[in-house]
């Protein structure tokens, strides 16, 4: 007869081995796609995404996590600028790797390891734009992998979704109107 202790270490030793065979097996890539109707044109929408000074305001970055910190370097806009972020327990960096009116493509490097690639296109229609967000990656632990993957793509889902709804907000607050009596004639 098996003991209590016996059966105990049996079923653990099998929960393990499915977890190793699991994580062999699964995939370790991630893919996550957004996106948001905004009623305001692409032309009102392209200097939040495309100028890099803007994205703290919009960027959810508290989603990756609480305490983290925005940081623009160097360039602000096109190929090449990049927008850093620091905190307690992650770093990293967001770099454009092409950039159009359209389209903007970036690269995004997390703790000096994890790499994935990103698109944010805007397609503008009648009553608005539409901005879709779609970025893909693979974290290639061994065994641990998939599973890290799965909690990277359902953070990214939330980081996603509460960024464009940000850049929603935003895009769609009334715009400044021009000094009118700085338009005017002056009287002679």
């Amino acid at each position: 007869m098996l003991t209590a202790l016996e059966k105990s270490l049996k079923v653990l030793v099998l929960i393990l081995l499915v977890i190793v065979f699991f994580g062999l097996v699964l995939t370790p890539s991630y893919q996550v796609q957004r996106s948001v109707d905004i009623t305001s044109s692409s032309a009102q929408i392209a200097p939040w995404l495309q100028d890099l000074n803007n994205w703290p305001k919009w960027l959810a970055v508290q989603q990756i996590e609480d305490r983290a910190r925005l940081q623009v370097h160097g360039r602000t806009q096109g190929v090449g600028a990049h927008i850093n972020w620091l905190g307690d327990s992650s770093r990293g960096e967001l770099s454009i790797t092409h950039s159009s009116a359209e389209q903007l493509e970036f690269q995004v490097l997390v703790n000096d390891e994890y790499l994935s690639r990103g698109t944010i296109r805007t397609q503008g229609y009648a009553q608005g734009s539409r901005v879709t967000w779609q970025q893909r990656g693979e974290i290639t632990i061994p065994v641990l992998g998939p599973y890290l993957a799965w909690l990277a793509e359902h953070q990214l889902q939330n980081t996603i979704t509460h960024s464009l709804n940000n850049l929603r907000t935003l895009s769609e607050l009334p715009q400044p109107e021009h000094d009118k009596n700085s338009e005017q004639p002056s009287d002679p």
